[in-house]
């Protein structure tokens, strides 16, 4: 969360490499606490509310305002004018795109635990989205000339070459790819979780491909190399999940989930009552009727 905050003060005083950076940094550290939570047994349903605050401030609320804040910036775009159509559907993606990801949130934490997958998402997870865009907003970035102008060695070397620009339409139509990622947030479309396989070759390519992306997350270098294992994955199994009959045929969870009445916290203040009389005539409280 404190990543998330510090972005958010990047973004608003036009550093907006180091906020897309921090946001990567939430990504990396989120995948690691889940980690730490279980080798301790520290896993608790207060972990699990935490955890879901922290992703709606650094993968919600933070990316959207790294792209509105950037788009608005720039004078060469239709977004700069305060007045303009394009700044006001600018607005409504990425205010769209904050709530998809707090709706998708919501409705994780009120599921029960046998309605969650353990093998599969339906619909992406807001770490990955958030990530996701972060990540193709700095390789925009770091090739955008007019960027590159006032924040040299932005990235380190440009593996692609000095030669590669950024087109303007690129930020022009960005707000069309944060809209797409905001919809298979709140959405339900099938897509694996990544894991370890039989297969021990993919398994050494998954672990390598995680540790590159770490090293090169962590040192704030070379966004070419990190964007590429979240893209083709969600690409190869965004489509996967829609051509597979089994994956078809999953059940998701539902839209709009509801938890069973007989699990809520707080009891009627009649029951209640009945349970003060109980301890005081029996000396120990019976379950209040149904």
């Amino acid at each position: 969360m404190i990543f998330g905050l510090v972005s958010l003060w990047s973004s608003h005083t036009g550093r907006h490499h180091l906020a897309a950076w921090l946001i990567i940094y939430a990504v990396l550290t989120d995948r690691l606490d889940g980690l730490v939570a279980r080798a301790v047994k520290g896993t608790s349903e207060f972990g699990m509310q935490l955890d879901s605050f922290a992703d709606f401030l650094n993968f919600g609320v933070t990316p959207a305002y790294l792209v509105l804040s950037y788009l608005s910036s720039r004078p060469d775009l239709p977004y700069a004018d305060p007045d303009s159509t394009a700044r006001i559907l600018l607005w409504i993606v990425c205010g769209g795109w904050m709530l998809c990801a707090v709706f998708r949130l919501a409705r994780f934490n009120v599921l029960a635990d046998d309605q969650i997958p353990t093998k599969i998402f339906f619909g992406f997870p807001t770490t990955l989205s958030g990530g996701m865009l972060a990540i193709w907003f700095l390789v925009l970035l770091k090739y955008d000339a007019r960027y590159a102008l006032e924040h040299t060695a932005f990235g380190g070397t440009k593996l692609f070459g000095d030669s590669l620009h950024t087109p303007l339409w690129a930020w022009k139509y960005f707000p069309i790819f944060v809209a797409v990622f905001g919809y298979l947030m709140a959405s339900r479309l099938p897509m694996p979780k990544v894991g370890m396989t039989k297969n021990k070759v993919v398994s050494y390519l998954l672990i390598s491909l995680v540790t590159i992306g770490y090293i090169c997350g962590f040192a704030m270098h070379f966004p070419e190399i990190c964007f590429w294992m979240p893209t083709m994955w969600s690409l190869m199994f965004l489509v996967w999940g829609q051509a597979s009959k089994e994956w078809r045929a999953m059940y998701p969870p539902p839209l709009f989930p509801k938890k069973d009445p007989e699990q809520a916290v707080l009891r009627p203040q009649a029951d209640i009552e009945d349970i003060v009389l109980d301890e005081a005539s029996e000396g120990s409280p019976k379950p209040p009727a149904e």
